[in-house]
């Protein structure tokens, strides 16, 4: 039996191939799964650029020198060597972008399993773990494409949203999101939003982002104010700030640092959308702070238990999911080829932000 896999150079991303390989016969306590769909947004392209300095590349195997690139969807038990899982269950959680995964399903419950192969058991759990769609809070059938595209997104916005909630702010007037036509930065407004809302917090909200994609940003109501890049001067300097940066662009980051100087007062760094402006000649005035959200999701769980975590989650998500349709349009593409087209889109950034692509990896 044979699987596609999409096929990176790690050191140079732009070098990929769908490619064809034999899938093993299974050993004893292995399950296969085929994937049914996966999301591709700029997200992913972040699990490529820091791949190396987070482990992203490390979860599912590849030959020296290249990686398998990670997505999330949904897929079916095929074929089961296992007496925990059972041909037919479906499960929502992390997978190659490709068309079959095999896993050795571990810590069995209800709910779902951990992936216990050799290799993931020292990476974060919450990449590991597989969601029955029977018993997961969050599933519904009918949100299946948006779960793919805005659940992975959502979470690490619902997490920043509430490390800023617990540290009043950090006494923010002013809360800056580059990219904020992004998924991620688009989830993380309507939060902030809700919460100025619901506590009477008077905090701005201002979007930075490219002149095409303002007028979109603008149009989602989420942010307070919208600027593009270039006008990133006509932010006030007197206020205290705070700036999520979801773009890791290095000319930004140091033209937001020193037009902001002593009034910035939390620099939380989240993504890498433009990756190619990564690094630069100019010393950065103060690095920020890395937010990797699967240790602050293993921090809330602790603080909260997994059910209170999850229902926490879920009724954030429950407020946001109807939202979606204003401003999303879901695009399905089927096969290997558009495989390798979405993602040589996604590296280039000649992507519409309006659109959210699910990628069937069979037809």
């Amino acid at each position: 039996m044979e699987k596609i896999e999409l096929i990176i150079n790690r050191k140079n991303y732009a070098e990929h191939a769908v490619e064809k390989a034999t899938i093993e016969d299974l050993q004893e306590g292995e399950a296969l799964m085929e994937v049914e769909r996966f999301s591709f947004t700029s997200n992913n392209i972040t699990y490529a650029i820091v791949g190396d300095q987070i482990g992203y590349w490390n979860f599912f195997k590849a030959e020296e020198g290249k990686g398998k690139l990670p997505g999330w969807g949904f897929a079916k038990i095929i074929a089961s060597k296992s007496d925990t899982v059972n041909v037919g269950e479906r499960f929502y959680g992390y997978y190659p972008m490709g068309s079959h995964l095999v896993v050795q399903p571990a810590k069995v419950n209800e709910f779902g399993f951990m992936d216990g192969v050799e290799h993931r058991r020292p990476l974060p759990p919450i990449y590991n773990y597989y969601t029955n769609t029977k018993k997961d809070a969050v599933y519904t059938q009918e949100t299946e494409d948006i779960q793919c595209l805005l659940r992975p997104l959502f979470t690490t916005s619902f997490l920043i949203d509430d490390l800023f909630a617990d540290n009043d702010f950090f006494g923010s007037d002013q809360i800056i999101l580059t990219s904020a036509s992004s998924k991620t930065g688009l989830a993380l407004a309507h939060l902030l939003k809700k919460h100025k809302t619901n506590s009477g917090a008077s905090f701005e909200i201002i979007g930075l982002t490219s002149s095409g994609n303002k007028d979109f940003v603008n149009a989602s109501g989420y942010y307070d104010s919208v600027i593009t890049y270039d006008q990133y001067a006509s932010i006030s300097q007197g206020k205290a700030s705070s700036i999520v940066d979801f773009s890791g662009n290095h000319k930004l980051q140091y033209d937001l640092q020193v037009h902001l100087g002593a009034s910035l007062k939390y620099n939380c760094l989240v993504g890498v959308v433009h990756w190619e402006d990564l690094r630069g000649e100019e010393k950065l005035p103060q690095k920020g702070t890395f937010f990797f959200a699967p240790t602050y999701a293993q921090k809330r769980q602790k603080d909260w238990g997994r059910e209170g975590f999850q229902q926490k989650l879920k009724d954030a998500w429950n407020g946001f999911i109807p939202e979606t349709s204003d401003w999303m349009t879901i695009e399905t593409q089927e096969g290997a080829e558009k495989l390798s087209d979405i993602y040589s889109k996604m590296l280039s950034g000649d992507f519409d932000p309006k659109i959210g692509y699910i990628i069937k990896p069979t037809v």
